[in-house]
């Protein structure tokens, strides 16, 4: 197959109408183009790539092996050059790029949120997944940035963010209240409250808790940060979180036996190849200059 020295956009976003609508002439009807029109579209296409797409009978389109695989690539190719004219509309009225930002809910209230407050960083939108999934959305091109506390896969473009420290809550009449630091072997005492297994922040929470596993007695596991405050502050445990407190609980340091600070990783990610991709490495420096300088660490 010889490289084009060119690409028709206009060919891409016909090729792939076909294979979403199932056949030309549905496919004519949305783009709002003519039958013949399109049918030439696609040829013309298949001989710029030397490739057969579709398998053609009286009754039936159907992708060829070649064309299945062509189809995320057509997809890509559009999703780039998209992105581009749109950073170029914003240039041109003098605008910034703005970004959309993947993360888990906490990550959002504790970190992304009061980011973009402090600074006013170019963050269009925020899209929320557990910690787990959060990376397939980079590499599937529907955000431009993750951050998250899980450690990035190799295929994507990376650094250290931040080292969040873990926090012990608790009601201001606990017995533990008026302490500097909240050791872990502290902990066996009271039922605890933790996020749900699956949360970067539950791996570092089980990690830290290793040495006392044996006992350890779980209160509750919830998904949501607000909720697991919520129930400290309700009397159910000692929360173990790395939000800001609320609730008028008393938020204390979490240490190890040699009294280090339990700590969690933070990772910004993205695509290598993405047309804003300077950018975007700049956008998660300044959120590493900000993290470092917060006060509330």
């Amino acid at each position: 197959m010889q490289l084009m020295h060119s690409i028709d956009l206009r060919l891409l976003r016909g090729f792939l109408a076909v294979v979403d609508c199932g056949s030309i002439t549905a496919a004519a009807e949305r783009i709002r183009l003519s039958q013949p029109a399109l049918s030439r579209q696609v040829s013309d296409l298949e001989n710029r790539l030397e490739l057969s797409l579709f398998d053609r009978s009286p009754t039936s389109l159907r992708l060829t092996a070649a064309g299945r695989w062509f189809v995320p690539l057509a997809r890509d190719l559009l999703d780039q050059a998209d992105g581009l004219q749109a950073a170029a509309r914003r240039v041109s009225s003098g605008r910034p790029n703005l970004f959309r930002v993947i993360c888990p809910e906490a990550t959002i209230r504790g970190v992304i949120a009061p980011f973009v407050a402090a600074t006013g960083a170019p963050i269009a939108d925020t899209a929320l997944d557990i910690a787990a999934r959060v990376y397939p959305h980079v590499l599937n091109r529907e955000v431009d940035l993750a951050v998250n506390t899980l450690p990035p896969p190799l295929a994507l473009a990376s650094r250290q963010i931040d080292d969040a420290g873990l926090w012990a809550y608790v009601a201001p009449d606990h017995r533990l209240a008026a302490r500097d630091v909240i050791p872990v072997e502290e902990l066996v005492h009271d039922p605890l409250i933790v996020l749900a297994t699956g949360s970067g922040l539950r791996h570092v929470i089980d990690e830290a808790l290793q040495p006392v596993r044996d006992r350890i007695r779980l209160s509750a596991e919830p998904i949501s940060s607000d909720l697991a405050l919520a129930m400290a502050a309700a009397g159910r445990g000692i929360c173990i979180d790395v939000m800001p407190t609320a609730f008028s609980l008393i938020r204390l340091p979490l240490v190890r036996a040699d009294g280090s600070r339990v700590s969690m990783p933070v990772y910004a990610a993205w695509e290598r190849e993405h047309f804003a991709a300077r950018e975007i490495e700049a956008l998660a420096d300044a959120l590493a200059q900000w993290a470092e300088a917060r006060t509330d660490r």
